[in-house]
């Protein structure tokens, strides 16, 4: 499936894709379930090597390709493919350029968006999705404030009438909503009462008394004697000078250790599994899925439902691996996030970090407060002029008669 555009902007944001544009098109295309990078360039006539000359880490990355990722293609008059530019993750997408050798080269980049601080005002007449999304059109805004509230008030008794402010960073891509949508600030009154949700510098959400309700359950996979590499989406490596990503963290432990379900879920794949060698996924509750890879044997199946530290494989070093490890991974709705803010709790912040908090949380009440009081002033000058205005209706009917 695919959309036909012409794009002038879209080649002129970076010197990479610094192309002439005459009498070109781009296509949206829609990355599928199961679809592999192997079967495109299969099918779009392109060289193989473009795969297998990667290294293990960019091997991982294209493993992780999300479905239904929308991805750029530029044909050339004849209809051959000059560039391809696919998103991997948040921040890094793969781009094929076919250069002035007329040969196919490949290579990961940072993906260029625009960012803008935006705030939001709801009040609730309809079921809070819909409205977020009538005020928004944003689905992934939408979906981060209910996961964001969901521990801490039931949606289904929101009322009409009630209010929600959010103060966010959007993210654009290509003149589209793009990637996680960052949540700074987030207030909902229901029934005249105000639930906080604030965004501190170690990445989780608290209230405005400094308590998280982020209570999961996850826990380490195995025992190991150190991380030998932690999660991140983009850092350019000194040594290789590129980009480099890494969806999950690595626990160096010898081949055979026991590997254990992190959390309750159902096994949705047991099996080979590109760089990650001998792989397990788990479904988990709420959307999450875990991923365990280089593993040197199962001890699950597809359809076995598990419980937290129940045994599922033993640690290895298949697929593309340079040393026995267990590579884990979280994702939250098919988007892979840092695994150490599920499994590293804490009951609250103290010292510098309170400080930090408690001058930001004020800052933002009060925002949010203004914004309040902004938002009931214009509504209430809305009332009034309808009031006005059946008024004036009513008076001249009568006159009429």
């Amino acid at each position: 499936m695919f959309i036909k555009f012409i794009l002038f902007a879209f080649l002129t944001l970076s010197p990479l894709y610094a192309l002439s544009l005459s009498n070109k098109m781009v296509e949206d295309h829609v990355w599928g379930s199961g679809e592999t990078l192997l079967a495109f360039l299969q099918e779009n006539q392109m060289p193989l090597k473009l795969y297998y000359e990667m290294d293990s880490e960019d091997e991982k990355l294209l493993a992780d390709i999300r479905v239904n990722t929308i991805y750029q293609v530029l044909k050339a008059d004849d209809g051959s493919i000059e560039q391809v530019l696919l998103p991997l993750n948040d921040e890094l997408e793969l781009h094929i350029i076919k250069g002035n050798d007329r040969k196919y080269h490949a290579s990961v980049i940072p993906i260029i968006y625009e960012t803008h601080q935006k705030s939001l005002f709801v009040t609730f007449e309809d079921i809070p999705s819909r409205d977020i999304l009538n005020k928004t059109e944003n689905f992934e805004l939408s979906l981060g404030i209910e996961r964001l509230f969901r521990k801490v008030i039931n949606f289904k008794k929101v009322r009409l009438g009630d209010r929600l402010v959010v103060y966010y960073t959007e993210k654009k891509r290509l003149g589209r909503f793009f990637g996680e949508q960052k949540i700074e600030a987030a207030m909902i009154e229901q029934r005249g009462k105000k639930y906080y949700q604030f965004l501190a510098l170690d990445g989780k959400y608290y209230d405005k008394k400094g308590k998280t309700t982020n209570t999961s359950s996850f826990i380490v996979p195995c025992r190991y004697k150190r991380i030998s590499s932690k999660f991140t989406l983009k850092r350019w490596h000194p040594i290789l000078h590129r980009y480099r990503a890494h969806h999950g963290i690595d626990y160096a432990t010898p081949t055979g250790t026991p590997i254990k379900a992190a959390y309750n879920g159902r096994v949705i794949f047991a099996g080979r599994k590109g760089g990650y060698g001998n792989c397990v996924i788990i479904r988990h509750p709420a959307g999450y899925k875990t991923l365990y890879g280089h593993l040197s044997r199962f001890h699950t199946h597809v359809g076995q439902r598990v419980k937290t530290g129940q045994l599922i494989a033993y640690s290895g070093n298949t697929g593309r691996s340079t040393g026995p490890h267990l590579h884990f991974g979280l994702s939250l709705n098919n988007r892979w996030i840092n695994p150490a803010l599920k499994i590293v709790f804490t009951k609250g912040l103290s010292g510098e970090k309170r400080r930090a908090f408690n001058a930001s949380t004020k800052l933002y009440i009060r925002k949010m407060d203004n914004l309040l009081k902004a938002n009931a002033h214009c509504e209430k000058m809305d009332s009034s002029l309808q009031d006005l205005e059946e008024n004036s209706t009513l008076g001249t009917t009568k006159e009429g008669v």
